[in-house]
């Protein structure tokens, strides 16, 4: 395990999904595109690259509001078919190595949830094919909340069911939503941006 990524003493690990636990960025950019496509819009890779913390809709929305957009379909819709574009390849997204000698090192140690604002379905059927998939005492998605990243019920959900309290969990990010909602959720950060983003290519 790279030394930048010990968490220290920590009480428990808590780990987005898109981008630090596994290699989804390109995926997920394809996937919202091809759906947005349909509706005659174009989305560009830097004006999502520079919002991944947010949830599929929540992205469709500022999208379509900043930009006057009128949209075909309901945004339901749209990230419905935006989430079947995705599973599709969902056998072909691999763990971040980096992160994965995290989770390894600590499982059976620590207390560890997945904490993402993503869909549950997705990250549900994703995880399938991953190894690390036992080594999680909770999954919370932006489906079991109220409010999505940066506000900080994701984080505070996930640290309730593993019963360690907020201000003994370090967080795993890779999105400056993420981050906001940790810090709002008094808990500490590790931001593996710099490692993740330069292993697969993608830009910040």
């Amino acid at each position: 395990m790279l030394p930048e990524l010990h968490p220290g003493d920590a009480g428990a690990l808590l780990f987005d999904w898109d981008g630090t636990l596994v290699d989804s960025q390109r995926a997920n950019y394809v996937a919202l595109a091809g759906a947005l496509a349909e509706e005659g819009v174009q989305l560009g890779q830097d004006w999502f690259d520079a919002r991944t913390g947010l949830s599929s809709a929540e992205m469709v929305r500022l999208l379509a509001r900043e930009g006057g957009l009128t949209l075909r379909r309901p945004v339901e819709e749209i990230v419905a078919d935006r989430d079947e574009r995705f599973l599709r390849t969902a056998h072909e997204i691999r763990v971040h190595p980096e992160i994965e000698a995290v989770v390894s090192s600590f499982h059976g140690r620590l207390p560890m949830a997945v904490a993402s604002g993503g869909a549950r379905r997705v990250i549900e059927i994703t995880l399938r094919h991953l190894p690390i998939r036992h080594r999680f005492g909770a999954v919370v998605t932006r489906d079991d909340v109220e409010r999505g990243k940066p506000a900080p019920d994701i984080f505070l959900r996930a640290a309730k069911l593993i019963g360690v309290p907020p201000n003994r969990c370090t967080v795993y990010e890779d999105s400056d939503e993420g981050i906001a909602a940790a810090q709002a959720a008094g808990m500490a950060i590790i931001d593996v941006r710099p490692l993740t983003r330069r292993a697969s290519g993608t830009s910040a």
